[in-house]
């Protein structure tokens, strides 16, 4: 048991950039229900909709995420019901009140009228007072602080889970690629030879009626034989394949790393496909680059 328990805390070290999360709270009559949802960026861009017009809070929410989202765009919702949200203040607005007591004069000099102007007729314009509603922004971002950070556990949840799959797939592609590096190191010789040949051939089709020195000619094709060597382009990506396994270990985001990695396997792949002349390593270079492509579509996902 401790044993599997180990291996599941070691998988848990790449992040994807997509995932989900929804918390719940209430404190002090305050409930809370927060969503956060994220999908791919290449930075950490944060979106937050909610009825509290506060830019501390605004800026509490993002410290939080900050803390524990590095890429990716995350969309939160928080929704809150307040079951202290009661009037606390009505307010007269005295200048509103002062233009209508100005207007019902003019009113009643204009129609000629003879009743007067009372209480209840002032009572019908509702808009001269103002109804204040009680602010308790601390009790509220209690509540959301609550709500947010169980949202922002089940999101860390899912983007872990998210990222070992992707990163299960990314090491199975890039275990195929050591198997096939190991097949075109078994195949260069004969594709070394197949080149000197060919290259052998092609010169004495074009020298027909040139005497041409025996020896000069051997070094000339042992020279532009060692450069379609690929054993350089072989080491170098064999070097980054152990890179890319090294950093799935790590617990920091490795999405940068993983791109920069990728481009350099892409560089030493397209090099070899240029170099080689035999069929049998052209066809694997091929399968080289499909394997390649498997693991640039999912690092793409990991933060």
């Amino acid at each position: 048991m401790i044993l599997k328990y180990r291996q599941k805390k070691e998988k848990t070290l790449v992040k994807s950039m997509t995932g989900f999360g929804m918390g719940e709270a209430e404190i002090s009559g305050v409930t809370s229900i927060t969503e956060i949802k994220t999908v791919n960026n290449r930075y950490c861009d944060i979106k937050v909709k909610m009825p509290v017009q506060s830019l501390d809070i605004l800026q509490r929410i993002e410290n939080i995420i900050q803390e524990r989202i590095n890429r990716g765009t995350v969309s939160v919702l928080i929704k809150i019901e307040d079951g202290n949200d009661r009037i606390s203040e009505i307010r007269l607005n005295e200048d509103l009140l002062t233009s209508y007591l100005q207007s019902l004069y003019r009113l009643k000099e204009a129609a000629r009228l003879e009743e007067d102007i009372n209480l209840e007729a002032i009572l019908r314009c509702r808009e001269i007072f103002e109804f204040v509603k009680k602010e308790e922004d601390e009790g509220k971002w209690e509540s959301i602080k609550s709500s947010l950070n169980k949202a922002l556990d089940l999101l860390v949840q899912s983007r872990e889970e998210e990222g070992n799959r992707l990163m299960e797939d990314i090491l199975k592609s890039a275990s195929r690629m050591v198997i096939i590096i190991k097949e075109i190191e078994k195949d260069k010789p004969e594709n070394l030879k197949e080149f000197q040949e060919k290259l052998i051939e092609r010169i004495k089709q074009l020298t027909q009626n040139i005497s041409l020195d025996k020896g000069r000619l051997e070094m000339e094709v042992a020279f532009l034989a060692q450069k379609s060597d690929i054993t350089e382009e072989i080491t170098r990506l064999k070097s980054h394949i152990s890179q890319l396994k090294r950093i799935s270990k790590t617990v920091k985001p490795i999405g940068k790393k993983l791109e920069f990695y990728t481009q350099e396997m892409g560089r030493e792949i397209n090099t070899m496909g240029a170099k080689s002349v035999g069929q049998s390593i052209s066809q694997k270079v091929i399968k080289l680059k499909n394997e390649l492509e498997k693991i640039k579509e999912q690092s793409r996902n990991i933060e």
